[in-house]
């Protein structure tokens, strides 16, 4: 007689769980427990966003805020940045990409599920972006693979477990936050701007990591340099699923801006997170 498999329980009382959550079927009471803890997690964070967002009415004004934004991260960077393009040693970045491995193996893998959610003429530049992120079927090109070969060169493990057990929370968020946007927000505008934001700003973002690749003799740069070449027209393509979702619904582009700044946010939170511990781990040993 065949055994049936039984959905476990995960309690949801960390950005760790949320985050393997995520990533497995739940039964009733842990989706309960979920939904719960992330609405708290996504009002403590969004909240100071809005009440210090104003009105952003056309594509044209949300465009202009985003250029401006992209604009000044590419020459303003943090001291983090500048550390990793120019002082961190191999250990350090070792850290570094030990701690992104929570994403970098799970390349957008959140993205799917907005699709169905999506505007049918805003589903294909969103399809477009998802077809490179997978490499267009080739599993060489394929971006978690570019993180695997990566990991491999730095003589870290490719076991999605390990890393699980070592991220820090701000890089849990930083991947939950996509989550969040494409499966349990109420409104589709989060994730396209966020989404106008992120692919727009990597190939700024991008940059310190090629650099330190180049500088510490790491042959599997791909991951990043690959970023810095296709992100270019993911950013259009992102800015494209805008302007034709709001062909198809009323767009409130003042949710698009404030998912740009939500991402801004976590994102620089995780990374300066991850940048501080291989600093203090290099310090202490």
């Amino acid at each position: 007689m065949a055994t049936v498999s039984m959905i476990q329980p995960i309690s949801v009382q960390s950005q760790k769980n949320l985050y393997l959550a995520n990533r497995q079927p739940l039964d009733p009471r842990s989706y309960e427990e979920l939904v719960a803890y992330e609405a708290t997690w996504m009002k403590d964070i969004l909240s100071p966003i809005e009440k210090a967002t104003g009105e952003v009415q056309t594509f044209e004004k949300f465009r202009d805020l985003l250029h401006d934004l992209i604009a000044k991260e590419s020459t303003d960077a943090p001291p983090s940045a500048a550390f990793l393009a120019n002082d961190m040693d191999r250990e350090q970045f070792k850290i570094l990409i030990e701690q992104f491995a929570v994403d970098g193996l799970t390349e957008a893998q959140a993205f799917p599920a907005i699709i169905p959610r999506l505007p049918l003429r805003a589903q294909m530049p969103i399809q477009r972006i998802l077809i490179d992120e997978f490499g267009c079927g080739n599993l060489e090109q394929m971006h978690t693979y570019l993180y695997h070969k990566l990991l491999e060169e730095l003589g870290s493990p490719s076991d999605l477990a390990y890393f699980t057990g070592i991220a820090l929370d701000p890089v849990f968020e930083f991947v939950n936050i996509f989550h969040w946007m494409t499966k349990r927000s109420p409104d589709i505008e989060y994730f396209l701007g966020a989404l106008s934001w992120f692919e727009g700003v990597v190939p700024a973002l991008f940059k310190p990591y090629v650099a330190a690749c180049q500088r510490l003799g790491i042959a599997a740069h791909h991951y990043f340099s690959e970023h810095i070449h296709i992100d270019e027209y993911h950013a259009q393509s992102a800015l494209l699923a805008i302007r034709e979702a709001a062909k198809s619904m009323p767009f409130d582009y003042r949710k698009a801006w404030i998912g740009s700044l939500l991402t801004q946010s976590v994102t620089g939170r995780a990374f300066d997170a991850a940048v501080a511990l291989g600093q203090e781990l290099r310090a202490a040993s």
